[in-house]
């Protein structure tokens, strides 16, 4: 949809989160299509760290499904990005929330508004994170590969997902993430993914980005094509990277959601990756909506063997990119 800038193409990215792998795929146990990739990024997604799955009636937790999500993570090595959900049925009952569609079916909460109180959510989350941050008092039985990354909700802008304002949002997100950052020093707090970066994201986000800077440490965008598969050929990185610099926000650059759609698979990554995102997330194999072929996955996947855990990127002409990795040594890839 857009060039890049010849001063972008010719500057070399340097990176500051220091990620161990740059993939990452969206994760779900039920399919074995969807469990993601050894020692690589899983978001499971829904996922686990739903309040209704975790605490179905006040004060009765129950922790089997999440626990599976971690010991799978930790047999297969992997890094996991908890999205956190901040709604259970029994608590938006009493005080007669309005229930919602939901998103992911009947396994799902029906009520996706605030919650009725605060400090009923603030009980499930200091429950949450106490569970999984391995500081040894109350964690996992087993617990070897703590959770860091939360991401607190998931695309706000649309009623989809949050049925609530965004000052709504922005309270939630905040109160949430200052209490993770005071139970658990080294989390790392990621923005609630942007659902892209068409007229009505940027309007919603213009305005809360700006409230919420200060809360967290990654920002994420999301690129999910439509049925027709129309894409955009940097997953959406270079607009939202404008619109973070336009607030003067100076973070770094995740895509949680990536879908290929029409696009070509490696340019479209390297075109993204050039453009300041530091990890990207697939959608998984099996997601719905449009499946990337069995050919571009396989494209992907020697992608991912042949740069992953690179420090820098920079374009070298319309059809290369050249990638320094970890220990010096450059690769150039043709695209």
């Amino acid at each position: 949809m857009k060039k890049l800038l010849l001063i972008l193409a010719f500057s070399i990215l340097s990176f500051s989160t220091n990620a161990e792998t740059r993939f990452g795929d969206m994760t779900e146990m039920r399919d074995e299509r969807m469990r993601g990739k050894d020692g690589k990024w899983v978001r499971p997604h829904p996922g686990p760290f739903i309040w209704n799955g975790i605490e179905r009636e006040q004060g009765v937790f129950s922790w089997e499904e999440a626990d599976k999500y971690v010991v799978y993570a930790q047999e297969h090595n992997q890094k996991t990005l908890a999205t956190i959900w901040p709604h259970a049925n029994w608590e938006q009952k009493s005080c007669k929330r309005k229930k919602a569609r939901s998103p992911f079916g009947g396994k799902f909460t029906k009520y996706l508004s605030k919650p009725c109180s605060m400090e009923n959510y603030k009980n499930f989350l200091i429950k949450l994170v106490d569970r999984y941050d391995g500081d040894g008092k109350n964690d996992m039985p087993g617990l070897t590969k703590p959770i860091k990354h939360w991401q607190i909700m998931n695309e706000p802008e649309f009623k989809m997902f949050f049925k609530g304002k965004r000052d709504e949002f922005i309270e939630i997100f905040n109160f949430s993430s200052e209490l993770i950052k005071s139970k658990q020093k080294d989390a790392v707090i990621v923005m609630a993914g942007a659902a892209g970066m068409f007229p009505e994201n940027k309007t919603f986000w213009r305005k809360a980005l700006p409230q919420i800077k200060d809360h967290f440490d990654i920002a994420a965008i999301h690129h999910i094509t439509p049925p027709d598969g129309n894409c955009d050929r940097e997953f959406w990185v270079d607009e939202f990277s404008d619109l973070l610099k336009s607030l003067n926000i100076n973070k770094p650059i995740w895509v949680t959601e990536a879908m290929l759609g029409k696009c070509r698979v490696i340019p479209t990554y390297i075109k993204a990756f050039a453009s300041g995102a530091e990890v990207i997330i697939d959608v998984g194999a099996n997601a719905p909506g449009m499946k990337m072929s069995k050919g571009a996955r396989k494209k992907l996947n020697a992608f991912i063997n042949e740069v992953d855990g690179f420090k820098s990127v920079k374009l070298v002409s319309k059809k290369e990119a050249e990638f320094v990795m970890e220990d010096g040594s450059k690769k150039v890839i043709e695209f």
